[in-house]
């Protein structure tokens, strides 16, 4: 996937379909996985909310995905 897809991924589409990156949110301590908000929100969104460098947090995530493939 690339970073503009997943920068614009819904949270619970990605916790969906690739859970294993709920590791990487609570590495950087965000209450993303299980919130009952996150439906409502995309990857860039809460990095965000949390104000996180987008471009390393979008890393992190890629390379936990692509670890599974």
């Amino acid at each position: 996937m690339e970073s503009k897809q997943l920068r614009d991924t819904n949270l619970e589409d990605l916790f969906r379909q690739w859970p294993e990156t709920a590791v990487i949110f609570q590495r950087h301590q965000m209450a993303c996985p299980g919130c009952v908000v996150a439906p409502f929100y995309t990857v860039a969104e809460a990095v965000r909310i949390y104000n996180l460098d987008e471009a390393a947090f979008l890393l992190e995530l890629q390379q936990q995905i692509n670890s599974k493939m």
